[in-house]
């Protein structure tokens, strides 16, 4: 049971977010507000997408590599809202407003059927049988937060990740599909790599990632829908975008995806 001063301190949290994020600004921190546990952090988020009022249509996972749990100083995955109307196909132009975007390459899962709450685990098979297709896919990410890799994870958790969209490339099907593991992907920023790695840095394979985040929710008393994106979260680390203009993540056996801003 959350206590009249703990809500109070969540909702003043989550209404800062929700400001930031309506107004296209950042701030220093959450300040007093600012999560002091995992659960408060989830329950600032749950305010968050509230207080905002957009649907939600994916959910992003963080902290999915050795490298993004140290930045992050994370001691595992967590996952992010992806909300309606920030997930753009590839080679259009980025039309989400953006203050200081980065981008992570990552392989998008999409629900064919419902995986609704239940106790008994996901299990890969389930997780197999359930999904459409998978699409490379780059995540934009644009903080709440001047400076996210100085607030901690859990006020990023409360950030819902610091998701911002997505870009999406031609969807696979689930029986077309390579070894994700061994899907080699680079980042190519203005036309120069910044980025390299293979689906074994996200928690030793993508779906294993995907089966974090199906059983993490599903504890939570939430559910993934058909139509719904899943973003394993990033193989090539995280790349700022400062003045680039174009961004083309290439991943062997899978396919491509890019825009520009």
């Amino acid at each position: 049971m959350v206590g009249p001063d703990e809500l109070k301190r969540e909702t003043a949290a989550a209404e800062l977010l929700t400001s930031a994020r309506s107004g296209h600004r950042q701030i220093d921190s959450l300040g007093p507000h600012a999560p002091q546990s995992v659960s408060e952090a989830h329950h600032i988020a749950d305010l968050h997408a509230d207080l905002l009022g957009y649907g939600t249509v994916g959910w992003k996972i963080g902290a999915t590599s050795t490298l993004a749990m140290q930045l992050l100083n994370s001691p595992g995955p967590f996952p992010g809202r992806i909300f309606e109307g920030t997930i753009v196909a590839s080679g259009e132009r980025a039309s989400v407003e953006m203050v200081a975007p980065l981008v992570e390459c990552e392989f998008g899962f999409w629900i064919g059927e419902d995986l609704p709450i239940r106790r008994e685990r996901y299990s890969l098979s389930d997780l197999r049988s359930a999904t459409e297709a998978v699409s490379p896919a780059i995540e934009l990410v644009d903080s709440r937060f001047a400076d996210m890799l100085s607030v901690g994870y859990l006020s990023l958790i409360a950030d819902s990740g610091a998701n911002c969209g997505a870009i999406v490339g031609e969807k696979v099907a689930v029986a077309d599909l390579p070894d994700l593991h061994d899907v080699s992907v680079s980042c190519q920023v203005d036309g120069e790599i910044v980025g390299e790695g293979s689906g074994h840095d996200i928690l030793g394979d993508p779906w294993l990632a995907f089966e974090w985040l199906a059983n993490h929710l599903a504890a939570r008393g939430l559910g993934l829908r058909t139509g719904d994106l899943v973003l394993s979260g990033t193989c090539t680390g995280i790349t700022p975008l400062a003045n680039a203009s174009m961004v083309v993540a290439t991943f062997s056996d899978l396919g491509q995806v890019s825009f520009t801003r």
